[in-house]
């Protein structure tokens, strides 16, 4: 029985359309296929961006020619190492879907963005997900079809309206949801506080837990929506001090108190009962 990938290649170039491939930059694919391709049949994605300096290990969009291609072959056997995903163009031309992603690559404000991972197929599949039907023109710009791998299983989307777009603000698959992200962060905040503040975490976990510390203390940051990375880290080293040296803040919103002015409001009482920021 033939694979779902390998019957979505057949159908799309038996309607004309080219394959390509977004590889993750970090796959022992990616030198293999670049070196049997011209420079007109691949472009790294990273280059010519804010993010120029990544080119060289960053994910690259190629060209497929051939179905059998043998390291295409080893790609599709493996799905399961999230090595990127494939989509159809109606022309042998990657600078439009290399132009369109390029545009979407940077999230968040100046000064705080961070690179969208476009070469993930878990963020494809979420973002397609979580989007209604009619943003994934804008989503999805030239590419005419995607086949990707996500949740053990092998998945096609149709794009109903292939084209270039321009980047809405704000653009509706940033604020994709993220099942994992709060088990990032909460690793993400013990690797900080092991390494910042490991005097106090090994304190602490004298006569608790770190983990189901950090839980709750990360359950009152989102009572609060103090989300930012200042606040989190206010919120989580002050914490830790209450908890292995006793100090003592007031914490509590008053009421009708926004989350901005109560951040601040407790910044200010911690700094003007003398505590030492460290």
């Amino acid at each position: 029985m033939e694979s779902l990938p390998h019957q979505w290649m057949v159908q799309q170039q038996q309607m004309g359309h080219r394959l390509c491939l977004m590889l993750e930059g970090s796959s022992e694919a990616r030198q293999p296929m670049l070196a049997v391709r011209g420079l007109s049949q691949y472009c790294t994605l990273y280059s010519e961006t804010a993010a120029a300096e990544l080119a060289n290990a960053g994910p690259v969009i190629l060209l497929l020619e051939q179905m059998h291609e043998p390291t295409l072959v080893d790609l599709l056997q493996h799905p399961e190492t999230n090595w990127g995903w494939l989509g159809s163009l109606p022309a042998a031309d990657l600078s439009g879907v290399t132009h369109h992603w390029r545009e979407r690559l940077l999230v968040g404000p100046k000064g705080q963005q961070a690179l969208y991972r476009i070469h993930d197929n878990r963020t494809l599949a979420r973002a397609l997900a979580h989007l209604p039907t009619a943003h994934w023109p804008a989503f999805l710009g030239p590419l005419i079809s995607v086949c990707y791998w996500h949740e053990g299983h092998w998945r096609q989307r149709e794009n109903p309206a292939p084209g270039d777009y321009p980047v809405p603000e704000p653009a509706p698959w940033r604020n994709t949801p993220n099942p994992h992200a709060q088990a990032i962060l909460h690793a993400n905040i013990l690797r900080y506080l092991l390494a910042e503040h490991s005097e106090q975490l090994v304190a602490l976990a004298e006569f608790q837990d770190p983990r189901s510390w950090l839980a709750q203390v990360l359950v009152q940051a989102r009572a609060w929506q103090w989300h930012r990375p200042d606040q989190l880290e206010f919120l989580v080293v002050r914490r830790l001090e209450e908890a292995t040296r006793g100090s003592l803040i007031r914490w509590q919103p008053w009421v009708g108190e926004v989350p901005g002015e109560h951040f601040e409001r407790v910044v200010d009482q911690w700094r003007r009962e003398g505590l030492e920021l460290e």
